[in-house]
């Protein structure tokens, strides 16, 4: 499940499926209660008000995803994605490493999908918004894009529901980006984000699946922000390759995990 479809089952209050974490055993201590920081929520605030006022964007980030294999275990992959957006209704994004090569684009009226490694091609309707447009990603192809909470109009909409700790951790280097740490807590997740304050952008994201069993982790160091670059709408557009098969569009996504 995607963080944006995470948010909306918080928001609708539903259960979050069949790994939901069960409630503590009787006799266990009690939690200790919940930390909103002033801090870590005036940082959260501005990063999403600087992501709130793009038009466009673009970024490159190198990816750390865990994800369960053969006999249950968990697995980690290492990959490196670029993704591109424009409000309200452009996406795109690629990635390459470990895991298939995947091409992705969206274009206020579609959604293309490309697995160039057995070149496997499929395009769907999709809704007018990004937001709608994830949620759909996901329902009809099981696809969770890279870093899908920045990429949506407002970033807290989709980080803040049910939140019950928010908490500054205190300054943290990444690469030569010196970072605020910031530790978000809600029943189903943890998102760890590092914000540099000079740009209110995150160079490091880090979120940990709290309603799975084997409770998988998902990290991406964000680098090459560009913030309102001029797009041609050829970005945001993936026509079917010569030479590629155009099959069902959940067949095209089972490559993406």
């Amino acid at each position: 499940m995607t963080l944006v479809g995470m948010a909306l089952v918080l928001l609708l209050g539903e259960a979050a499926g069949a790994d939901t974490v069960p409630p503590p055993p009787a006799g266990s201590p009690p939690a200790v209660a919940p930390a909103k920081d002033p801090a870590a929520l005036a940082l959260l605030d501005k990063m999403c008000s600087r992501l709130k006022a793009a038009k466009t964007f673009t970024l490159r980030a190198r990816t750390t995803v865990e994800w369960p294999v053969a006999g249950g275990a968990l697995g980690t992959f290492f990959n490196d994605a670029t993704v591109a957006v424009r409000r309200p209704d452009g996406l795109a994004a690629r990635r390459t490493g470990d895991l298939p090569e995947f091409r992705f684009a969206y274009d206020g009226k579609s959604m293309a999908v490309l697995v160039p490694g057995d070149r496997r091609w499929s395009s769907v309707a999709a809704p007018p918004t990004i937001e709608a447009m994830l949620v759909t990603a996901g329902e009809q192809g099981g696809i969770s894009l890279p870093l899908d909470e920045l990429l949506v109009r407002d970033p807290c909409a989709v980080l803040t529901p049910g939140l019950t700790d928010a908490v500054r951790v205190g300054w943290a280097m990444v690469g030569k980006v010196k970072t605020e740490h910031v530790v978000l807590m809600n029943p189903v997740l943890q998102v760890e984000l590092w914000i540099d304050p000079a740009t209110g952008l995150p160079a490091r994201s880090a979120a940990a699946y709290l309603d799975h069993r084997l409770r998988p982790r998902f990290v991406a160091e964000i680098t090459d922000w560009k913030i309102d670059p001029k797009l041609p709408p050829s970005a945001f557009e993936l026509p079917k390759p010569t030479g590629a098969s155009e099959v069902p569009f959940r067949e095209a996504a089972a490559a993406f995990r």
